[in-house]
């Protein structure tokens, strides 16, 4: 396989896993960790008028997390197809393992959880990425048939 033949994938797959990877962190955050997603974050603590502000407020962060799961989305069917002989849920889950689990054991260790809620976020997190990445590899084995 030559260089450019290594980055061509099929485009809609990757579209296909950007929806359901996105739908899965979606539902994530919304239906099983939303109320110890808040807590850590404070939003409990908030008026109903401050909670409101900051929903609308996310509007183009969303956006830009749908960006960067079609980029993940991408990758991982870029690597699902130059290791053919792997099982794609392998290499979704060596990704996590290597990357997305310390990166996200480090942001949260380093900053990014407030105290007492390190280990919270670092499971609640971690664990959507692995699903999500599972849930991409999923969506992408459907189209290499």
């Amino acid at each position: 396989m030559g260089v450019m033949g290594m980055w061509e994938v099929n485009l809609w797959a990757v579209l296909l896993a950007t929806v359901v990877m996105f739908a899965v962190g979606a539902f994530w955050y919304m239906v099983p960790f939303s109320k110890m997603w808040g807590k850590i974050h404070g939003f409990d603590k908030l008026t109903k008028a401050q909670q409101d502000k900051m929903s609308k407020a996310m509007g183009p962060w969303y956006g830009i997390q749908i960006l960067v799961t079609a980029v993940s989305a991408y990758v991982l069917a870029v690597l699902i197809g130059v290791l053919p002989e792997q099982s794609p849920y392998l290499v979704a889950f060596l990704v996590w393992l290597g990357f997305a689990l310390p990166t996200e054991a480090s942001a949260q260790i380093f900053g990014g959880a407030p105290e007492g809620y390190v280990w919270h976020k670092i499971g609640i997190a971690s664990t959507e990425v692995l699903l999500r990445l599972l849930a991409g590899a999923w969506v992408i084995s459907l189209f290499l048939r």
